[in-house]
């Protein structure tokens, strides 16, 4: 069973699995965040190139769904400035909850994939109380009782609440018990609360447990976690999550660039021991479920990291000749992740094989649950 949580957003949290990004690369409209390492567990990414957008969908005020690039749309909460900028073409859900359901303001249904997104907005009991308290007890809270069980909120550090507008966050994650009321089965949640203004926010998102350790998980987290502003200021998100990449596709499911499909596909016959095949399988792992946004442009410095990190784990010439001659085609999150999946189909003889739960290697800066 894996044992996911969301990504240490607080310097006491485990290393998580993303943000392969050099601290050059780590800003918000509100300038540079510190990262230090350039494989810094606590960057936050640039926020997608702004685009154009098409007019709102028809939604009932004060909630609205809007169309943007590809797979993705802006959902927005015009009571409070909060927007969050959400892929696999998010659809408004029926406003009346089912019995067992969590409450929520506005749910939202992703078409492309078994996610469900819940916001709500509470206004705590006591005015006065510290924002960091008030977002950790309202985690735990909420988190305890979708589990019951215990459950241990992490706190958000000063990069993730610039990126986001709070003034205090803490996030969890957590399996949810089959539910009879609903037909649901074992589920899994992350969950962000968000204290801004003496409001407190709850965004989370339930999945299937299985789901977790779908590479489509990955990319929908990816962009998730780092598209939540809570400011009126920059609220309207007009950004392309996908950059054009000639290795993977836009969507929570790319397809696989065909440049370099050929090569690709003559892998599958490739002659591999088990040990080697479960150090390059453990790579490729770390890099689908810890690239990042998919828009961040990689350094040069990252992407020689990951390339030689990936080719120290193969021994086989002709994989060892894929990978150097792909990797001409790695700029942002998105190629590095393209390219991990494309390896490992083309090695699995066209099947695409479990990889996220596996564990990441050392010296490489993921963030394993």
């Amino acid at each position: 069973m894996s044992t996911r949580r969301p990504r240490a957003y607080g310097a006491g949290g485990k290393a998580r699995r993303r943000l392969h990004v050099h601290q050059a690369a780590m800003h918000t409209s509100g300038g540079v965040f510190p990262g230090g390492h350039p494989f810094a567990p606590h960057g936050v990414p640039l926020p997608p190139p702004r685009s154009s957008a098409p007019p709102p969908m028809s939604q009932p005020a004060p909630f609205a769904l809007v169309a943007s690039r590809d797979d993705t749309a802006l959902y927005k909460d015009a009571r409070i400035g909060f927007s969050h900028l959400v892929p696999g073409r998010p659809t408004f859900a029926a406003r009346t909850a089912r019995p067992g359901d969590p409450p929520a303001d506005a749910v939202l249904h992703l078409q492309d994939a078994p996610i469900t997104l819940r916001y709500r907005v509470e206004a705590p009991v006591d005015a006065t109380a510290d924002s960091d308290l008030l977002a950790r007890t309202v985690a735990e809270r909420h988190g305890s009782w979708r589990a019951q069980t215990a459950v241990t909120a992490d706190v958000a550090n000063a990069s993730w609440l610039a990126a986001w507008g709070a003034t205090a966050a803490f996030v969890a994650a957590y399996d949810v018990p089959p539910n009879t009321m609903t037909g649901t089965g074992h589920a899994r949640e992350d969950l962000f609360v968000l204290v801004r203004h003496g409001l407190v926010l709850l965004v989370s998102w339930t999945y299937p447990r299985a789901f977790v350790d779908d590479p489509a998980y990955a990319a929908f987290a990816s962009v998730a976690e780092a598209t939540m502003v809570w400011d009126a200021a920059r609220w309207d998100q007009r950004g392309r999550v996908w950059p054009a990449s000639e290795l993977l596709g836009p969507g929570l499911h790319g397809a696989l660039g065909t440049k370099h499909a050929a090569s690709a596909k003559e892998l599958a016959s490739a002659v591999l021991l088990p040990d080697e095949r479960a150090r390059i399988f453990a790579m490729l792992s770390a890099i689908v479920s810890g690239a990042g946004a998919p828009w961040v442009p990689l350094s040069a410095e990252v992407r020689e990291s990951n390339r030689r990190a990936l080719l120290a784990a193969i021994r086989n010439e002709r994989i060892r000749a894929f990978v150097d001659g792909a990797f001409s085609d790695v700029r942002t999150a998105h190629d590095l992740r393209g390219l991990a999946l494309l390896l490992a189909r083309s090695v699995e003889g066209g099947r695409t094989p479990t990889l996220v739960s596996a564990r990441a290697p050392s010296g490489l800066a993921t963030h394993a649950r």
